[in-house]
């Protein structure tokens, strides 16, 4: 491969993949005092990647799902009565961030939880085939002079 092949297609082969990189949606369940991966499944605290979604769904009326004070992530839901109701966040930052409901949980007023609460935990995002194919441009320039 020639050195000038790179230096024309590296940068297409870039901003293709950054246009194509989409977040991953993960799905949380709203259950009777819990936050679950499926119906019939135990407690969710899901791990992502920063700029993922979670979606939470309402299996059961009477709950929200509200972050704690005082954290990088702020959302509510709102305590809702529908039981096909559901709501979408995008975490934009890497942590823990602890959530709640208001109707069964409550906010211990230093970033943590009690009642019924979970965790989303979210991650660097892995390195993206753009990354990687700049990488390889690079190291492919050296060796050539």
């Amino acid at each position: 491969m020639s050195y000038h092949f790179l230096r024309l297609a590296l940068p297409a082969l870039v901003l293709c993949a950054a246009a194509t990189s989409q977040g991953a949606e993960v799905t949380v369940h709203i259950v009777n005092f819990d936050f679950v991966s499926g119906p019939g499944q135990g407690h969710f605290d899901p791990t992502i990647n920063v700029g993922d979604d979670v979606k939470w769904v309402w299996d059961a009326i009477d709950h929200s799902t509200t972050s704690v004070a005082g954290i990088a992530e702020s959302w509510n839901s709102t305590v809702n009565l529908d039981p096909n109701f559901t709501f979408t966040h995008t975490f934009t930052h890497v942590g823990d961030f602890q959530y709640y409901c208001l109707m069964h949980g409550f906010d211990n007023g230093n970033g943590t939880a009690g009642g019924m609460h979970g965790t989303i935990h979210v991650v660097p995002e892995p390195a993206s085939i753009a990354a990687l194919a700049l990488g390889v441009g690079l190291l492919v320039r050296r060796r050539r002079r």
